[in-house]
């Protein structure tokens, strides 16, 4: 539930990378629960906001959704 209020607050805040980061976050959480699907659902999300924002983190999320066939 914590990550559902920092996520909140991002979005208010218009912190793409922070948005970005969160999304990340939730699908590392899915990945380790074994829900692949669920995961890249929340790393999309992640790709979208990091691509806007240009985020640090763009080139773990594109590695990630590459690996697991999401993305070219």
């Amino acid at each position: 539930m914590a990550l559902n209020r920092e996520l909140l607050a991002a979005h208010a805040a218009k912190d793409g990378a922070k948005i970005a980061h969160i999304y990340k976050q939730a699908g590392e959480n899915a990945l380790e629960a074994g829900q692949v699907d669920t995961a890249c659902f929340y790393f999309t999300h992640a790709y979208v906001f990091a691509l806007e924002s240009n985020c640090e983190e763009l080139g773990q999320i594109h590695a990630i959704l590459k690996k697991y066939g999401r993305e070219e």
